[in-house]
């Protein structure tokens, strides 16, 4: 088993923000870290993250104190960021292979291509764009929690 998986912010937001899946997020990452696995994202994952935060700000669904908590805690949580050689070019790639009309959401999957683990998504429509073609991807709605 590979001691790393690549997490993308739609599932780290999971971590901070309670809504539809966040406990099995959260149970996820608990076994993980039973397991010994260790969360790796590309650098690029705080920055969605935050701006995912000043969304729910700027809805005043979150105040600007939290979400700074929020980001905070995220930062100092242990995901590991990576940046590998060619991640950009091998993203630019799979986002016309998959017909991504953006980069970002592959920039994930080119780092579990390149580190041979698996990417766990919060993200629905990019797993079923990734899903047929890249074996390695998962959705958190297809996790079982724990009894």
């Amino acid at each position: 088993m590979n001691s790393f998986v690549v997490v993308d912010a739609s599932l780290a937001f999971k971590w901070l923000v309670k809504e539809k899946n966040s406990d099995k997020a959260l149970a996820l990452a608990r076994s993980w870290d039973d397991e010994g696995i260790r969360p790796v994202a590309p650098h690029l994952m705080p920055v969605e993250v935050a701006n995912a935060l000043h969304r729910r700000v700027v809805r005043e669904e979150l105040t600007l104190r939290t979400a700074t908590h929020l980001m905070e805690y995220l930062v100092a949580s242990g995901i590991e960021l990576r940046e590998t050689p060619n991640l950009h070019g091998r993203a630019l790639e799979l986002a016309d292979q998959l017909r991504q009309s953006a980069a970002y959401d592959v920039h994930y999957l080119a780092l579990a291509e390149t580190l041979k683990c698996d990417l766990w998504t919060a993200d629905e429509k990019f797993y079923r764009a990734a899903s047929p073609t890249a074996g390695n991807v998962h959705w958190i709605g297809e996790f079982s929690t724990p009894v």
